[in-house]
């Protein structure tokens, strides 16, 4: 799937899912907090239950097709995953788990290094669900909109609108370029791997400029006075959705004190 197409799919699902009717802040409430709590729990029991609900939410309610929540899942699990096991392999104190002699060296995998890599992908794919399921239940601009009532400063707001709206552009043209590049035989061997990398960073450097003047220029012709205009008409939030989730957030903050102590992986 290329990059452009997968922004395109975020943004439909994140328009068109059975959550967008819902107030942004009730979501935007829900995600960082849920994050947070997961996040900083110390027992990775609370992750993998944030992102199990997460899951159900985003697949079973919000009706987003359970392959391509697959796909996005798939690249930062799996470097999430070489990361943990690197730290399995080389982190850790105290009793040891395995000891490998060779006539080198010896090699000695702790029990606390094992149970620490297996916290923190937990960890990473509880904080990698909150935010998924911020950004496919709920559309960029009612998030921009939320941070304009916070008073998050306005330029900001803009630089983030316009990032969001063309780094999958840019990310879309890059790939194109490389495409080209293969088709014309470019990337044989590791010196014009290396020459048609530096020509798809210039060219694509030139035409970022090019995309920013024509973007400035379409953007003046439609009366662009320094500030985008963005229609404020989010839903309010309903207070009992809002009472849901503060007592959901107390209840995994409760089970995150109660299982805490003692939780190791390997005994």
């Amino acid at each position: 799937m290329q990059f452009g197409q997968i922004g395109a799919r975020v943004d439909r699902y994140a328009y068109t899912n059975n959550l967008a009717k819902t107030s942004p802040a009730t979501k935007l409430l829900f995600a960082l907090s849920v994050l947070v709590i997961s996040v900083a729990s110390p027992s990775p029991i609370i992750p993998f239950f944030v992102f199990f609900i997460n899951l159900a939410l985003l697949l079973l309610y919000a009706k987003i097709p359970a392959h391509f929540y697959w796909k996005m899942l798939l690249y930062p699990l799996a470097t999430a995953l070489l990361s943990c096991v690197l730290i399995a392999l080389f982190f850790g104190y105290g009793e040891s788990l395995m000891e490998i002699a060779t006539p080198w060296f010896s090699w000695t995998i702790f029990k606390s290094g094992v149970t620490m890599a297996v916290a923190t992908f937990l960890r990473v794919a509880g904080g990698i669900s909150c935010l998924y399921f911020l950004v496919l239940t709920t559309p960029i601009t009612d998030i921009l909109i939320l941070l304009r009532r916070i008073h998050v400063p306005q330029i900001l707001i803009e630089m983030s609108l316009l990032i969001y709206r063309y780094i999958f552009l840019l990310l879309e043209i890059a790939s194109q370029m490389n495409t080209a590049q293969e088709m014309r035989l470019g990337n044989t061997n590791w010196i014009s791997k290396i020459k048609s990398t530096a020509l798809l960073a210039g060219n694509l450097f030139i035409r970022t400029l090019e995309q920013g003047e024509r973007t400035f220029t379409a953007m003046s012709a439609r009366g662009y006075d320094g500030e985008i205009q963005i229609l404020d008409d989010l839903p309010n939030p309903r207070l009992w959705l809002v009472i849901g989730i503060l007592f959901f957030d107390v209840f995994l903050i409760l089970a995150s004190v109660l299982t805490a102590s003692g939780w190791s992986l390997i005994t």
